[in-house]
């Protein structure tokens, strides 16, 4: 008797609890029924950020998070931009808000002319619609072709959503171009003419700015600021030495023009062989910059104080490369030996900056704290001023990684120390 008794008082709490719930859901119903009296109304779209509170917007960039501010917007099932489903959260949905995030997949006028530029939000009892534009991100810079450019040469940038350029500028007050510029369809080159006037005091940095926002600055997006030349095979210099060794190559290479190369300036190191497999050696496809006269070859004064992070510092030269074959494989090394006895070194693969080997220059760079040996690195610009305790020495060697060798003729010019980072 006690355990069906039990079960009976069991069986009156289950029925109680049940009946409790549906009056609550029920209840809830009827809370959002009473709420949700008719269609949604949007009355503008802000971001989520607090400070923009009494803002409106009439266009967002993929990537972005907004808010969609109306009426009647509780229950709402979908968000559309340009017809394409946003996703809806629940728990980011009041019957006054609605907080989405634009996706990189929605529909953008930068890639199809013509999508609706609407935004829509659907609910059980109708929808909404308002005239809102959809926009790629601000620009990324991610390399400069060629960093060694002078005013009316041609600057070609990679990177991405190089949509609807308004105005790129260069390092100086008032240095800009709004006009002339030539980009891709797919938004991940743009090619501008260098203006006059530009001023180095003022940074060495590119930016490009759109409907969207501006391009951030950083090492990336230098450009040659007329400081820190190493090696530029026109003048000697410090490196002045009998048939032109002091380049380490022979003279007979150092001209202003190669097979299917044209210089930049001057007269650059050219190599024209079939660079061996595996890794292998031959004495002309190295350029050993050095004096051995003990003399300081590499770039002093403001800008370069010993006391300064190695890592501040970015070591680049431009390459060009003519052939009809793959570069994958072929590695640009920079090496150093250091006050310490140790040879440091950092293998640049060519393909990661050199985008095609049709004898146009690119520039390639390497932060200067990638030259090791082991866990040994150079810690301040001061260690490489030292070199190896008395010739001051940089040497570049092509290596082919792969097992069969490359047919190709190679251009290397203007070996510089870059202040990357102030």
């Amino acid at each position: 008797m006690k355990i069906i008794s039990n079960f009976k008082n069991s069986s009156h709490s289950l029925w109680v609890a049940s009946a409790l719930l549906l009056v609550l859901i029920l209840g809830a119903c009827k809370e959002e029924d009473e709420i949700n009296v008719g269609p949604p109304t949007i009355e503008r779209v802000r971001s989520t950020d607090p400070s923009t509170a009494d803002s409106s917007f009439t266009y967002t960039t993929l990537g972005s998070t907004i808010a969609i501010l109306g009426k009647n917007l509780l229950g709402t099932q979908q968000v559309y931009l340009n017809d394409y489903p946003l996703g809806v959260n629940t728990a980011y949905v009041t019957n006054s808000t609605v907080i989405v995030t634009v996706g990189d997949s929605v529909p953008t006028v930068a890639t199809d002319p013509n999508v609706p530029n609407t935004l829509r939000l659907v609910n059980r009892s109708g929808e909404a619609v308002i005239e809102f534009q959809t926009l790629p991100p601000a620009p990324q810079i991610t390399q400069v072709k060629n960093q060694y450019v002078k005013p009316g040469d041609n600057l070609t940038l990679f990177g991405r959503y190089f949509y609807f350029v308004d105005t790129v500028y260069f390092p100086g007050e008032d240095v800009f171009v709004t006009s002339g510029f030539t980009s891709n369809a797919a938004g991940n080159t743009l090619t501008v003419k260098v203006p006059e006037g530009i001023d180095f005091s003022e940074g060495s940095a590119v930016r490009v700015v759109t409907k969207s926002g501006g391009s951030a600055t950083n090492r990336n997006t230098q450009i040659y600021a007329d400081k820190g030349m190493v090696a530029d095979f026109d003048t000697n210099g410090a490196l002045e030495w009998p048939w032109n060794w002091g380049w380490g190559i022979s003279g007979e290479m150092i001209k202003p023009s190669q097979p299917g190369i044209s210089s930049l300036e001057g007269s650059f190191a050219g190599m024209n062989q079939a660079f061996p497999a595996n890794y292998g050696w031959n004495n002309d496809k190295v350029i050993n910059l050095a004096n051995w006269g003990g003399v300081q070859i590499f770039p002093e004064g403001e800008g370069y104080e010993p006391a300064t992070p190695a890592a501040n510092f970015d070591i680049r030269f431009e390459v060009a490369i003519n052939t009809s074959v793959s570069i994958e494989g072929l590695q640009m090394q920079i090496w150093y030996p250091d006050a310490n006895g140790n040879e440091l070194s950092y293998n640049i693969p060519m393909s990661d900056f050199i985008k095609t080997t049709d004898g146009s220059w690119y520039t390639l760079s390497a932060n200067m704290t990638r030259l090791t040996n082991g866990s040994t690195r150079l810690n301040t610009y001061g260690d490489f001023l030292k070199g190896d305790g008395f010739t001051k020495q940089l040497r570049l060697v092509v290596i082919n990684t792969t097992s069969n060798d490359i047919q190709a003729v190679l251009g290397v010019d203007n070996v510089r120390v870059v202040r990357a980072v102030q």
